[in-house]
């Protein structure tokens, strides 16, 4: 290119990071799916958290599996999924165990603490 200069004649848009991207297409659906969740069901979920998780005590989707009403079994991963993307996060994944529904397999689903909690269990 003598003699000729390169110019751009409009900025590119879009992500840099394709990653970044489908963080926010993951973040779009995740506040979709939440929305469909009642108030009622995202309380309830939110209440039995903080008190399982209080004093530190680790907690799953295992340790509600049988105490929440039947509705709100397919809406409580969502409501932890959204508790742990919050700014700041009010629960924080310190590890995976196995679940113990039998639908899914045995696959591997996080173990949670509050997150005052999760610097100490970090340390331990």
């Amino acid at each position: 290119m003598t003699g000729q200069q390169l110019q751009l004649t409009a900025p590119v848009h879009g992500t840099v990071n394709p990653a970044a991207g489908e963080a926010a297409g993951l973040d779009d659906q995740l506040a979709a799916f939440i929305d469909s969740v009642s108030d009622w069901d995202k309380a309830l979920i939110e209440q039995a958290i903080n008190i399982f998780g209080a004093h530190g005590r680790p907690f799953s989707m295992n340790t509600f599996r049988d105490l929440l009403p039947e509705m709100a079994h397919g809406t409580a991963g969502l409501v932890f999924l959204s508790m742990a993307n919050r700014k700041p996060p009010p629960i924080v994944e310190i590890g995976k165990v196995r679940s113990t529904s039998g639908p899914t397999h045995k696959k591997e689903i996080g173990l949670y603490v509050l997150r005052e909690f999760s610097g100490w269990r970090a340390a331990a």
